[in-house]
């Protein structure tokens, strides 16, 4: 996932989609969701709120109120269609999905914990997504810096540390997983590190055995693969390749240290595995975490932080002390 600076046509591109601001003073960004609308000749203009769909056709009304919330609020547009990453209604689906549960399991604090916003309030209901013309969008908190693009002290990465793990043991009560960490789905809003893109997660009673629930392979266990028939050179072959597309891990040491690790203890991990299926998915986020954290603690030259959480994750699936 790519951060551009703000300003720019684009502020963040993934596999799924992209983040666009709803509306710009500048011309030349073409790439808002109001321009979308403004150029696309939208009609029968669907939005989407948690427990309804609103089907309208007057354009202008809309690009008002796109125009008057763009201060606060970003638009994520899904723009894929393909048998790995799914189409383009499918990850909306999924995402707003994670937003519903999201708001069950949070209530009053979905702002304090997450990205989840309402884009604008339309008839007294709250608009969190948006679809026309066989495009979709979903709204979040207007924040820009992923992990990857911090330069951490040591006290920012322990409030990095703190922050979410504290949104971890929420969820962890509710048997909910994120399912897919990575330094580029944990984002920094004004003083505070909240996680972002859920359109993979879900109840762990839930998760499902298709490859399109489970995430990233780089940033997360074997065992997580080997549950949907996935051996463990499989993993290894994809590993290789998709550890590639993170530029920020090249000639690092501890992706090499961890990789030996899983390879040591993969065997013992299989032997817990098959007494409790779950037992590992309700430590699947923390695990990702962990090795976020680890990673990111490499690449800002950061020893002085506190690693009591990581050690004793880690401890789970017969890891050596790292660190």
């Amino acid at each position: 996932m790519k951060l551009i600076i703000k300003g720019g046509k684009v502020l963040n591109r993934g596999f799924i989609g992209i983040v666009m601001e709803l509306y710009n003073n500048n011309k030349e960004d073409n790439k808002t969701l109001y321009q979308d609308l403004l150029l696309s000749d939208a009609k029968k203009i669907k939005l989407i709120s948690i427990n309804d769909e609103i089907e309208i056709d007057n354009t202008e009304e809309i690009l008002n109120l796109i125009k008057k919330n763009s201060k606060n609020t970003l638009t994520k547009k899904f723009s894929t269609n393909s048998i790995l990453f799914g189409t383009n209604k499918q990850n909306f689906l999924k995402e707003l999905s994670g937003y519903k549960n999201l708001i069950k399991i949070f209530n009053k604090d979905i702002s304090k914990y997450t990205t989840v916003k309402k884009g604008f309030i339309y008839k007294n209901k709250d608009i969190y997504g948006i679809s026309f013309n066989n495009n979709y969008y979903i709204f979040l908190e207007k924040c820009f810096k992923t992990l990857e693009n911090i330069q951490f002290t040591p006290k920012l990465l322990n409030k990095c540390i703190k922050d979410i793990f504290e949104v971890l043991q929420i969820l962890n009560k509710k048997q909910y997983i994120h399912n897919d960490i990575k330094p580029d789905n944990i984002i920094l809003c004004k003083n505070r590190f909240k996680l972002i893109d859920w359109e993979n997660s879900n109840y762990i009673k839930d998760q499902s055995y298709l490859i399109t629930k489970n995430g990233n392979l780089v940033f997360n266990h074997p065992i997580k693969f080997y549950r949907i028939n996935v051996p463990y050179f499989g993993y290894k072959f994809i590993y290789d390749h998709e550890i590639l597309t993170y530029s920020y891990l090249f000639n690092k040491k501890m992706p090499i240290i961890i990789a030996e690790q899983v390879e040591k203890s993969f065997n013992k991990v299989v032997e817990v595995y098959n007494k409790n299926k779950d037992y590992y998915l309700k430590l699947i986020d923390l695990y990702s975490f962990a090795i976020t954290i680890i990673y990111i603690a490499e690449i800002n030259g950061i020893t002085n932080y506190d690693k009591s959480f990581i050690n004793k994750i880690l401890e789970f699936y017969f890891f050596d002390k790292l660190i």
